[in-house]
């Protein structure tokens, strides 16, 4: 295989890279904006079909989001981005790429623009950005690796397939049905987060879950009758103080209580309020223990007037690496060894994403395949500009050694 030439075109395409990633950055892709995320995917399709790749666009149903009801809120996406090459390959020859092509800031209210600097302190040339890293950049070091696999022949026997989906920074929620679909059709996976600020990838990473805790009470008039109200605000304190006795970062269990809205007029008791919170668990057992809490907290708190009830899900289950997981991470460490790149170092994060639902469904993956960046979801958001290049050899050697292991 012609891996070395087809390695010196990538560094080669470096700027040009660059330039095309700065043209994505600067069309916004909000997570709730399915206007800008159909013009996001319209440009993806174009720029990857003057290569090869032409995607199937995938309609998704609608958005799954907690509000401050009892019930989901649903709301519109984007679709997802599909391609397969040699889908008739081996399972053990195929290999997905995927990430999100989804970001965090609506329109108006990040950079409009990215730029290019130099870190005084590094030295290091970076690009700063809305998505730069999170993960555009990841979808950058997916075209180049492909790229020149399709154009040096690198492909012929491998069953090669790339997903981006438009609502990961959400929970994936309209696209987790897309996923779990096509997870037994391949025998591994790359997903192209970015890689930690030291260049480390991520080994372990805790379970994540959005809930809601809706309280039910009664109106009374706060001067005459208040006796006759049942108050929520003050039940759902009450609440929160049991969730926070299970607040144990030590123990890899952190309960963060991040939104809460109620009442109204403050001469009248108020009849409803509702907690948001985002739970994350280091392992199988924590996340059982914290669902089993959240249906009991409904069942203690309601009566006497009250109606509690609890909404949510784990949308990202726990990832541990297992035998499986640990055969792929050994594939990634030899495609930087031959690439001559810094020997490959794994760290453990607290962060989510769509790997872990992956892993869960049996598809062992290595999901920081992406750039090197940093403050991620900032308006000072980067990256390290000479690592898209360098992202995209690994991802091409990883894609080549899977398929062959």
């Amino acid at each position: 295989m012609n891996t070395e030439t087809a390695t010196q075109w990538i560094l080669d395409q470096q700027q040009p890279a660059l330039e095309r990633l700065m043209a994505w950055c600067d069309q916004n892709s909000w997570s709730m904006d399915q206007a800008n995320l159909v013009q996001m995917a319209d440009t993806l399709a174009t720029d990857f079909a003057s290569f090869g790749v032409e995607f199937e666009r995938v309609d998704l149903p609608d958005l799954r989001l907690l509000g401050d009801s009892e019930d989901w809120d649903r709301a519109p996406t984007g679709p997802a981005l599909l391609w397969h090459h040699h889908p008739g390959a081996a399972k053990a020859k195929r290999v997905l790429l995927m990430i999100h092509y989804d970001t965090v800031y609506p329109a108006g209210t990040e950079p409009s623009t990215c730029r290019l600097h130099q870190d005084p302190t590094s030295m290091q040339q970076r690009l700063v950005g809305p998505g730069v890293a999170d993960a555009k950049g990841g979808i950058a070091v997916i075209a180049l690796a492909v790229e020149a696999m399709l154009k040096f022949g690198l492909l012929d026997d491998i069953g090669l397939s790339i997903l981006l989906n438009p609502d990961e920074e959400i929970g994936s929620t309209a696209s987790a049905a897309l996923i779990k679909e096509l997870c037994p059709q391949f025998g591994s996976a790359l997903l192209f987060e970015p890689s930690l600020p030291d260049g480390s990838l991520v080994a372990n990473r805790k379970g994540s879950g959005n809930f809601s805790i809706v309280v039910r009470g009664k109106s009374a008039h706060a001067g005459r009758n208040p006796e006759m109200g049942r108050n929520a605000i003050v039940r759902l304190a009450e609440v929160i103080q049991r969730l926070q006795k299970h607040h144990h970062p030590s123990e890899g269990v952190t309960i963060n209580v991040g939104n809460i809205c109620g009442g109204g007029a403050l001469n009248r008791v108020p009849d409803h309020a509702t907690a948001k919170l985002n739970v994350r668990v280091i392992d199988r057992d924590a996340q059982l223990k914290v669902e089993s809490e959240l249906e009991s907290i409904a069942e203690d708190f309601s009566g006497d007037g009250y109606v509690v009830k609890t909404l949510g899900e784990f949308h990202c289950p726990p990832k541990r690496v297992d035998a499986r997981i640990g055969r792929i991470q050994q594939v990634v460490e030899k495609a930087a060894s031959l690439a001559g790149q810094p020997a490959v170092r794994w760290q453990d994060t607290g962060g989510a994403c769509d790997g872990s639902k992956l892993a869960a469904w049996g598809l062992p993956n290595i999901d920081t395949m992406g750039v090197c960046g940093g403050n991620l979801h900032s308006p000072d958001e980067f990256m390290i500009a000479d690592s898209l290049a360098t992202s995209a050899v690994q991802t091409m050697l990883s894609v080549l050694l899977a398929a062959a292991d």
